[in-house]
């Protein structure tokens, strides 16, 4: 019943999409909007986000809407250049020991949070303590762990006070490992746990400070300063900032919205400047215009089995699933900004070693065989689909989510096998799969920071993000290797070989697609960039004359 309804909804957004897509072609694309003062400053820029949910907080849990407000409001101990370069922020400078375990961070003297009180080292040990306080459920906390005592404190084997985080002074902070970390200052440029929170506010007694925009002070370009619960957050120039002189946008609106055809009227309008995420069906309408931008991001798409329940605890069983599947099928719903794939680190991240996408440097870990597909299945004690449990695909309610999941349905039924489909509300559908209740789900991750480990750390053991709690040694080993080798070419192939255990070996999960970043920009809007991976910096921005 789920999946006719979905197909309804289908056809009904397609009849939608065709006359709203005859409007563009008519208008030619959007006049811009964007006002600036005589000083050529930015107004005001309004974007659109997914709907709220998660927290504020970089020690809790951190969705989509969180990582906007990260962006915009908070600055790191170090950050990345525009060519991925790892280059000082709220730190001035820093220090590594010999024996690479610990790094002194100096923070900046002009660090400032938006009340104009000093950034303090306090500020950062802050995030950490209150990350590693269960109760507070950080989604990031697992990041802490490469720190002496911090794996300890999380799991009640020892005490906060042996965390190995030093204040000496408000500006010094000084942090040591348990052993080298070859991406450890990867960490600390993006990582919600890594960041700020101020530590007059930001308590366990108050556990909606984040939600307040008095009490949720910023050090980056931008700090909150209203907030509308599931309409939208207004941020404004940070005058505190260290860098305030070089912030040319005075003001960022972002508003909440979760359907796909509303975001692209609000842009068609001037409702909003910027549509990052445009699905195909809308902007293919703008094909040759100048307000399409594409962006390579470091995103993977893919399916997670859930080991603990059958039929999926059978190994044979999951690469049937994953052989039967078409992906260039899959690309043809989804639209032009879909490229298919079968690795699990995002196609287009780059090597840090010869630059080459890890696509290409992996090559495929999937191949596409029905019939073997179909013998697999039989060798697993279920012929043609007979005598096979009940299996229902879930999914988030949101873009083309019941569009792909309609192609699986119907590819899958080449083995004989009906799956049902299921469309969850996205924190719904993120509650149920945390919680490991779901049989077989879609996921996708970003890159949080620029290394493969952000894709393959998820299903190590006892990762927060390890919803099916798989354990593997030989690729839980690989990992602790790689930590250590600082041997950049070395390192590459350890990471090469363990994710190869968890998509051809064991497939635990199956890689489907990465799906570009298509963006409507307003075309009068310049001197923006994303970074390695992918996150705006619009401090500069300008309208063009």
């Amino acid at each position: 019943m789920k999946s006719v309804k979905s197909r309804t909804k289908t056809l009904v957004t397609a009849a939608l999409t065709v006359v709203i897509i005859a409007g563009f072609s008519a208008c030619g694309g959007s006049k811009s909007t964007v006002k600036t003062n005589e000083k050529g400053q930015i107004l005001e820029l309004k974007l659109a986000n997914q709907p709220e949910s998660g927290e504020y907080d970089p020690s809790g849990a951190a969705g989509y809407v969180y990582f906007s407000y990260q962006t915009y409001s908070l600055v790191g101990l170090i950050k990345y250049s525009p060519n991925g370069a790892i280059i000082p922020a709220t730190a001035e400078s820093w220090d590594i020991s010999e024996d690479l375990l610990t790094y002194t961070f100096h923070l900046r003297e002009d660090a400032k949070w938006s009340d104009g009180s000093d950034v303090t080292s306090a500020d950062f040990k802050n995030t950490m303590v209150r990350a590693l306080n269960p109760d507070n459920g950080s989604w990031y906390v697992d990041f802490l762990f490469v720190i002496k005592g911090a794996a300890e404190a999380f799991n009640g084997t020892g005490s906060i006070n042996n965390f190995a985080v030093e204040c000496p002074d408000a500006k010094t902070l000084k942090i040591t490992l348990t052993a080298p970390c070859a991406y450890f200052l990867d960490l600390c440029c993006n990582v919600p746990t890594y960041m700020p929170s101020n530590s007059r506010y930001a308590k366990d007694d108050d556990k909606n400070w984040d939600m307040d925009p008095n009490k949720n002070l910023g050090n980056g370009p931008w700090h909150m300063t209203e907030r509308k619960p599931g309409e939208s957050v207004t941020y404004e120039k940070n005058p505190y900032y260290y860098n305030a002189d070089k912030v040319n946008v005075l003001k960022i609106n972002e508003r909440f919205m979760d359907d796909d055809q509303a975001k692209s009227s609000a842009y068609q309008t001037g409702e909003i400047n910027m549509l990052s995420g445009a699905p195909s069906s809308i902007a293919e309408a703008y094909e040759g215009k100048p307000d399409l931008k594409f962006a390579e991001v470091p995103q993977t798409n893919y399916m997670m089995f859930n080991i603990n329940m059958k039929p999926f605890d059978d190994p044979k069983v999951r690469r049937a699933f994953t052989l039967a599947l078409n992906r260039k099928d899959i690309a043809t719903v989804v639209g032009k900004s879909c490229i298919p794939s079968t690795t699990f680190v995002g196609r287009f991240y780059k090597s840090k070693v010869s630059g080459t996408p890890w696509g290409e440097l992996q090559g495929d870990l999937l191949e596409e065989n029905i019939e073997k597909a179909k013998a697999l299945l039989a060798e697993a004690g279920y012929p043609g689909g007979e005598g096979l449990p009940k299996i229902t695909y879930t999914y988030p309610a949101m873009n083309y989510e019941g569009d792909v999941a309609q192609v699986l349905q119907q590819q899958w039924k080449q083995l004989g096998v009906t799956v049902e489909l299921q469309a969850l509300e996205y924190e719904v559908y993120v509650d149920e799969r945390r919680s490991g209740k779901l049989q077989l789900v879609r996921h996708q991750w970003y890159a949080d920071y620029n290394d493969p480990t952000s894709w393959l750390l998820m299903y190590s053991k006892g990762n927060a993000q390890n919803d099916i709690k798989w354990y593997n040694k030989k690729y839980n080993d690989l990992l602790t290797e790689s930590n250590a080798e600082l041997d950049a070419t070395k390192r590459e192939q350890l990471l090469l070989s363990a994710e190869k255990i968890i998509v051809s070996d064991e497939t635990v999960i199956c890689p489907l697609f990465t799906n570009n970043n298509t963006n409507l920009i307003d075309p009068s809007l310049d001197n923006y960039y994303y970074d390695v991976i992918c996150y705006p910096d619009y401090t500069a921005m300008t309208v063009k004359k």
